[in-house]
């Protein structure tokens, strides 16, 4: 058994999970504004999710103190995206509440968290396992670059509001300033 079994079942539930709540919500929630504004932001996701696949497709598990550890980090990291997605649901505009009120990312959190559970779950020592673990260092400056991103559309689109919401909100996770 390989990586890429819980690499695509992550995905497949997220997905699964973004399409009740863009109907739940009425409109997506990945604003296509935003998504279609830089060419860079659909071609690094595009590269993001075919590199981890491959990778991920030649990453054995392998069922140890590890497999175990990174499986209850990857559920956490999926809990994490599902409730901000939850949240995304039963919220009209800008979401705040919930998980967003100690998160203003934690979508993004959600997957770097689930990532690194993927490590965990197929580590080793072969150059798939590392090859991965670079996946991962790869992936957590460029999710940071699409929040950069993010925040400089949603600060124009949201104004006032959304100032006060960066103000208040850690940007991926702690104790709010309010």
């Amino acid at each position: 058994m390989n990586l890429w079994i819980f690499y695509v079942g992550g995905y497949v539930l997220a997905y699964a999970v973004q399409i009740w709540a863009n109907r739940k919500r009425g409109e997506p929630f990945d604003d296509p504004e935003f998504l279609y504004s830089d060419k860079k932001i659909i071609a690094g996701a595009f590269l993001w999710i075919i590199g981890g696949f491959l990778a991920s497709f030649f990453v054995p598990v392998n069922f140890g103190v590890f497999f175990y550890i990174g499986l209850i980090i990857s559920i956490i990291g999926m809990a994490i995206g599902i409730s901000a997605l939850y949240s995304f649901a039963n919220n009209a505009g800008l979401a705040t509440t919930r998980i967003h009120r100690y998160s203003r990312n934690p979508i993004y959190l959600g997957w770097t968290v689930f990532f690194l559970g993927l490590t965990l779950i197929g580590w080793s020592e072969s150059i798939w396992s590392i090859i991965f673990l670079l996946y991962l260092f790869v992936t957590i400056p460029y999710l940071h670059w699409t929040v950069l991103l993010e925040e400089k559309f949603l600060a124009d689109k949201y104004g006032q509001s959304y100032q006060k919401y960066l103000d208040e909100t850690p940007r991926y996770f702690g104790i709010p300033q309010k």
